[in-house]
């Protein structure tokens, strides 16, 4: 593996969520959403990228609203139907490790 091809493929996982995350409105119901307000989506994605405290592996950090708890059953779920549809789509994904990291919106 070079580094090379998991900046490419972090690329391609990066796009693929956050498109993903677009169509399914970030897993937020519409009578919360708020166009001018991100803290509000339930889910988003801050980045995908290869980590850089671990050779081979792509970290995956996701943003949650205020309305989601971290251990939240559905907030684990959201993040296992992306991985599995990013895994399904772009199998390449699968020759590296994920390390994926909830952070709560902050701002």
């Amino acid at each position: 593996m070079n580094s090379a091809n998991i900046n490419t493929v972090a690329t391609t996982a990066m796009s693929f969520i956050n498109d993903y995350l677009a169509k399914h409105h970030y897993f937020t119901p519409s009578d919360e959403a708020d166009e001018n307000d991100d803290g509000v989506l339930r889910l988003s994605l801050y980045r995908a990228m290869p980590d850089m405290n671990s050779s081979g592996t792509i970290e995956y950090v996701f943003i949650y609203g205020a309305k989601v708890r971290k251990n939240s059953p559905e907030l684990q779920q959201w993040v296992q139907q992306i991985m599995d549809a990013l895994k399904e789509t772009h199998p390449e994904v699968s020759q590296f490790e994920s390390a994926i990291r909830l952070n709560a919106w902050d701002y």
